[in-house]
Order: structure tokens, then sequence, then C-alpha cells
């Protein structure tokens, strides 16, 4: 699987040029694929602006992506200097799963979540992290899944809002 392994990242060093204060970095952006790994990574200096360690959808942004995002990136051995406030700052389309497997991530334990902030994410097992994580943060208790349908038939879906509604009397 791609990834990137036991990297040091410095959003800015003491020799700096100036230009970068106008700037809101981030120091990982992940790809807009599944199985992506980010292991063993130190943050540190990413306090200025809307800096962050974590960002997500690589090319997402551009006019020509199709992409819908709500990609899955396993995270572990993660290390957030106090000059790293921002863990994340989510990018357009402002869906994506990030699974924290040892919790250095989220803070609240192993095989737990981080995702954007939607209303449907207001549940108890998740808690709104707006500064650090920008979005939510879910324990290990809930999955958080990408929901994509392939191959609709013309007009099938067309112009219909996606309703998503809490449902918690359903058995596996």
């Amino acid at each position: 699987m791609g990834g990137i392994y036991n990297a040091l990242i410095v959003g800015r060093s003491s020799n700096y040029d100036h230009r970068v204060e106008g700037a809101s970095p981030h120091g990982i952006i992940t790809p807009r694929s599944d199985g992506y790994t980010v292991k063993g990574i130190r943050f540190y200096n990413f306090d200025w602006r809307n800096a962050s360690a974590i960002g997500t959808c690589s090319h997402c942004h551009m006019a020509s992506s199709t992409d819908s995002g709500a990609r899955t990136v396993r995270l572990s051995g993660l290390w957030f200097d106090s000059t790293v406030p921002r863990r994340i700052r989510y990018r357009t389309p402002f869906k994506a799963i990030l699974y924290d497997l040892d919790g250095s991530l989220t803070g609240i334990g192993p095989k737990t979540w981080a995702t954007p902030y939607y209303k449907h994410h207001e549940v108890p097992e998740c808690k709104v992290s707006m500064f650090i994580h920008d979005g939510v943060i879910c324990d290990s208790t809930v999955q958080v899944r990408r929901v994509v349908f392939h191959d609709p038939l013309p007009a099938e879906l067309e112009g219909q809002p996606m309703k998503v509604l809490l449902y918690s009397d359903w058995k596996l």
C-alpha cells in the first residue's frame, strides 16, 4: 500500500521565507484513494494562520475532479509538538475518513475515527472537535464508512438530495 512512513514534517523553521506568513499549509495531504497509510510521523511548527498537520483529498480541488471523497486513510504513530494546534483541516469536497489505529491522532484511543462535521454525526459516540480536528472524532464503538452508488440508471438519482437519518433500531 502507498503511504508516508517515519517522517519529520516541519511547517516552518527559523530561516523561513516571509511569504509563508500568508499561507495556510498542510504537512501532509492525503490522496483521493482508499488504503493509504500514514505512520510514524512527527509534526512541528504549524502554528500560524490555518496551517495544519494533515489535509485531505489531494487534487480534489481541481475543477476537472469528479471525486466524491470520503476515502479511508489509516494513521498511527503520529506525534504533534505543542506548535501544532490544528491536527486536521479538511479540503474539498469535505468528505474524508481518517482511521486512527492507535489513538495518536484523535487522542481518544485505538481504532477511533476523525471525519468532517455533518449534523448526522451528532451521536453520543462522536464529539465535535472543530479547532483541533476540524470536525468530529468518534470512539471505537462505531465505524465510519463511505457510501457510494455505482452505475445508477440515468435520472435515477439526478437532483435527489441524500438524507441520512439516525436509525438505532437495527440489528447486525
